[in-house]
């Protein structure tokens, strides 16, 4: 069963006018998103288009 993972969005930010809101990742790939989107090695986009046609990301 895929976890939900949500990027809040900031409405003090003004430069950030994307919303990618919702995204399901398998339990086993949670830490690589965390881990990867904590130290600014990769963007929640990369995610977001690395998910399968069913919407869930499953790693790559």
């Amino acid at each position: 069963m895929p976890l939900l993972a949500v990027l809040p969005h900031d409405k003090d930010e003004e430069e950030s006018e994307q919303e990618f809101g919702g995204l399901r990742v398998i339990a086993g790939e949670l830490w690589s998103m965390e881990n990867n989107i904590s130290i600014g090695n990769m963007d929640w986009e990369e995610f977001v288009d690395a998910a399968n046609g069913d919407g869930v990301f499953r790693g790559f």
